[in-house]
């Protein structure tokens, strides 16, 4: 199997969307998945209607057999997806843990693309986590899938800058393609014998745990930098809150989106503080908001903001509970 055409059989592993755009690759070579297997649907909304997944979703529209078990590794399950003869596993944002019998169901074993360039930030939230400790570059890796965690081999990398402005969304869906690029070289050269693993730095292992509402809560004393890079890395979910208190009318919680930081001095207000050019003051720097969600409204211009509320010097933006 030597050349540039993918010959491998592949059961597809996935939930979320950043493996979209492989798939989409993969069809584009003519490759179609043996099988997806995605979790079971999830009840979501107010409704609490079962939500589909991405990639079910795919496996849908382009008629592959779908597999949602509850775990993966049961053996019924695993002796379910031998019968599909496939020589490998791909496996992108799954979102369950894989056992070895269930790598050893595939002669080539299970690989996985990762958004982070390993060892740094294994886990549940690599390209969230970079640009909230102010990384200027990330990437994806393609690896073997072993019983620990995001560290098996490497088998490919690609890098990228993370763009000043770019919040955890727009990152996540850049890294998706870049991805996408990556797995079909990996899979080629899987096929053709020349892919080489490398062992993973474990000195130079980061994590990436999973988000929560909770570090959305906002501290105006820490430095306007720390901040904007908080607010673009967890927006859109969990989002950074805080409570907009007007010298007159009614507060009013708001989720900002994107923003970032000025040098201007404002050491004469407190932080949290509106300043005279309508930024806000933090512990160093100003804050300057491009947009944000207020409460039971859209995503807005900081401008439209000002001119709907009114905001005004001396205003002040406090801490507020996750919405």
């Amino acid at each position: 199997m030597c050349g540039t055409s993918i010959e491998l059989k592949i059961v597809y592993f996935g939930t979320g969307a950043l493996g979209i755009p492989s798939l989409e690759k993969l069809d584009s070579y003519g490759v179609k998945p043996a099988c997806i297997v995605t979790v079971p649907d999830k009840p979501a909304g107010r409704g609490l209607k079962l939500r589909v997944s991405p990639i079910k979703q795919f496996a849908i529209e382009h008629n592959i057999p779908i597999l949602q078990p509850e775990n993966v590794n049961e053996a019924e399950v695993i002796k379910e997806i031998k019968q599909f003869n496939a020589d490998i596993g791909v496996l992108i944002a799954y979102g369950q843990k894989i056992s070895a019998e269930l790598i050893d169901a595939f002669p080539y074993g299970i690989i996985n693309l990762h958004a982070s360039l390993l060892p740094k930030y294994r886990g549940a939230a690599p390209v969230n986590w970079a640009i909230i400790n102010g990384e200027r570059q990330t990437g994806v890796t393609v690896m073997q899938i072993n019983e620990a965690i995001d560290a098996g081999k490497i088998l490919g990398q690609r890098a990228t800058e993370i763009r000043p402005m770019e919040t955890a969304n727009e990152l996540h869906d850049r890294l998706a393609y870049i991805g996408s690029d990556l797995l079909i070289d990996t899979l080629i050269q899987i096929q053709n014998g020349t892919a080489v693993p490398i062992e993973q730095d474990v000195s130079q292992v980061t994590r990436a745990p999973k988000l929560s509402k909770k570090l959305g809560m906002i501290d105006w004393n820490e430095s306007a930098e720390k901040i904007s890079n908080l607010i673009r890395g967890l927006w859109p979910w969990p989002g950074v809150h805080s409570l907009y208190m007007p010298q007159k009318g009614k507060a009013i919680p708001v989720i900002f989106a994107r923003a970032q930081a000025v040098e201007n001095s404002s050491a004469d207000v407190p932080a949290g503080t509106v300043t005279g050019s309508l930024n806000i003051a933090t512990g160093k720097g100003e804050l300057k908001v491009i947009e944000l969600k207020p409460a039971g409204s859209k995503l807005m211009s900081w401008q439209d903001f000002v001119n709907g509320r009114h905001v005004k010097a001396y205003d002040r933006f406090g801490r507020a509970e996750p919405l």
